[in-house]
């Protein structure tokens, strides 16, 4: 199992000579970390691609996987992809992910979006509904591609790849 380290680092642009401050480690054990959101006190939601989603405390110790999430198709490029926290998250606890989504019959798997709402006590996601899901399936392991952004009026803007079907 290949675990990777959540790192932050920063780095200043000078036309002189470009300055490199260190990166810092955040959090260890993750495994593909893909995606992540702040929500309260310094927590981040932190996706693992192959299916997980996980609270990060400030301190970086790495919390148990959420329950609640739909069923993920990892493998090639795709698996749990992105979160997202709702502006008013304070408030409402509303989170967006991003995910491979499995067709019924196992013919092929699409990106899709869902909304939840994340438990009080962060363990598990409630109300899941599914609100985006590409049609029709793929049968492709490549170039999912999904990023979730709000704009300030509420709106959701997803991205997504081309799924390996390039057109001349």
């Amino acid at each position: 199992m290949l675990t990777s380290a959540l790192l932050v680092g920063l780095t200043v642009n000078s036309w002189a000579q470009p300055a490199r401050a260190p990166v810092q480690v955040l959090a260890q054990g993750l495994e593909n970390p893909w995606g992540l959101a702040f929500i309260d006190s310094g927590r981040m939601l932190v996706t693992e691609r192959p299916g997980r989603l996980r609270v990060v405390e400030p301190s970086g110790q790495v919390g148990a996987p959420v329950q609640g999430l739909p069923e993920v198709d990892e493998g090639g490029q795709g698996g749990l992809l992105d979160v997202l926290a709702d502006a008013a998250f304070a408030t409402n606890r509303t989170v967006y992910v991003c995910y491979a989504e499995p067709a019924a019959q196992g013919a092929g798997n699409s990106t899709a979006v869902a909304r939840a709402r994340l438990s009080n006590d962060r363990t598990r996601l409630e109300q899941l509904q599914v609100i985006f899901s590409q049609k029709p399936k793929v049968s492709s392991r490549h170039h999912f591609g999904c990023r979730i952004v709000q704009s300030p009026a509420g709106d959701l803007y997803i991205t997504l790849g081309d799924r390996f079907g390039r057109m001349p």
